[in-house]
């Protein structure tokens, strides 16, 4: 590792993998506008859905800074998956401070999923 590299952070923000013991830290407590991702193991439109969020949080590390990306395996956590209604999956929340403002069902494109996670956060952002 070369001096440089030293004072570099390599510190990337990821999606953030939510569960009945974190979710009061990470979404009801967080004063971020959240995307929440609700996945199964099993689904292989959920397994699209992660790779697009994936390139999304890792080619847009300035839209992270605002953005808090999280997501909820249904399995795992069918308390969670209850409270919010989610009968299908892929299932995408856009939630602030408490509460959801929009609701995507199924896959999006990319470049729209970046759009309207940009338009989403953009409300947001202290000038």
């Amino acid at each position: 590792m070369g001096l440089f590299n030293f004072f570099k952070s390599d510190k990337k923000i990821k999606a953030v993998e939510i569960n009945e013991q974190n979710f009061n830290q990470e979404i009801a407590e967080s004063s971020q506008p959240i995307l929440l991702d609700f996945y199964a193991t099993w689904c292989q439109p959920c397994q699209v859905m992660h790779s697009l969020v994936n390139r999304m949080v890792k080619e847009n590390q300035d839209l992270m800074q605002t953005l808090k990306v999280a997501k909820v395996d249904i399995d795992a956590n069918p308390k969670i998956s209850r409270m919010f209604g989610i009968q299908s999956v892929p299932t995408l929340l856009f939630i602030y401070d408490k509460k959801v403002l929009d609701k995507h069902n199924g896959l999006i494109p990319y470049q729209n999923l970046v759009g309207k996670c940009k338009d989403f956060a953009e409300d947001f952002i202290e000038e």
